[in-house]
């Protein structure tokens, strides 16, 4: 499916604050006549890539990255969805755009956005959000990703990935997390939903050196370990693990057949 496309600042407006982008940030966008022939690249698989690093550069200057959220939210609303869809597999798709803009708050002190690089992918169709995770069609399958805001029990991820088979077909299904790696018995509980959602996986490859945890653990990956926050049990024990040379890293892995 797809939205109307956004011709004026207030449609604009409107249609981020459907997507949840706090007031306060909405209210900072602005349509521009300027980029007309760069926006429709970014609904294209093949070239949404290219498109982007082509409007960033354009935009520029872009203080905390509102002209170029204003420029893929009116790809997103043009975005390829299959009409046979569901709507709220789009709507969920394109929260990205509200929750991304609400991380940087909780990384910087202020509203902005600065995932541009990566948000390509939802206004291309590659990545869809169906329950609790997001699906990326690859040359290898369906790559899992998870978002920030996740359902992690059992139910939900079973019931996501489920209603994605319903929709995208079988296949491969993998994801590579620091979810995954198995450094995380040593720091949750066995009862735990993040360590629940690995045994759905087999195959385990471990990358000792990758550091995506920073992000999304302590909402800064340019901290260093001494000054992560310890605001919650995981972020004490993760500091104290890293602190004393432990290695999170991040695991890839095959999602089981259930």
């Amino acid at each position: 499916m797809k939205v109307a496309a956004i011709t004026t600042t207030e449609e604009l407006f409107a249609f981020a604050l459907q997507l949840d982008v706090p007031r306060e940030a909405a209210e900072k966008l602005g349509y521009e006549a300027g980029i007309g022939e760069l926006v429709p690249l970014l609904n294209d698989p093949l070239r949404a890539e290219e498109g982007t690093d082509e409007l960033h550069e354009k935009l520029q200057p872009d203080e905390d990255g509102y002209r170029m959220l204003s420029a893929m939210l009116r790809a997103a609303a043009t975005a390829p969805f299959p009409e046979t869809f569901p709507e709220d597999v789009y709507f969920s798709t394109m929260r990205v755009f509200g929750r991304f803009v609400r991380e940087h708050l909780e990384s910087f002190g202020r509203y902005g956005f600065d995932r541009w690089f990566w948000t390509w992918r939802q206004t291309s169709g590659l990545i869809v959000r169906i329950g609790s995770l997001e699906y990326e069609k690859t040359d290898e399958g369906f790559s899992i990703h998870i978002p920030s805001d996740a359902d992690l029990s059992t139910e939900a991820v079973v019931g996501s990935v489920h209603a994605a088979k319903n929709l995208l077909g079988d296949g491969t299904y993998y994801c590579r997390s620091w979810l995954l790696s198995h450094k995380l018995k040593k720091l949750l509980p066995e009862t735990s939903n993040v360590r629940k959602f690995r045994t759905l996986f087999r195959g385990f490859e471990y990358f000792p050196d990758d550091t995506g945890y920073r992000l999304w653990v302590f909402k800064n990956p340019d901290l260093l370990p001494a000054d992560f926050p310890e605001d919650t049990t995981l972020q004490k024990n993760m500091k104290i693990f890293v602190l004393h040379g432990g290695k999170v890293g991040a695991s890839y892995g095959f999602l089981r057949k259930f």
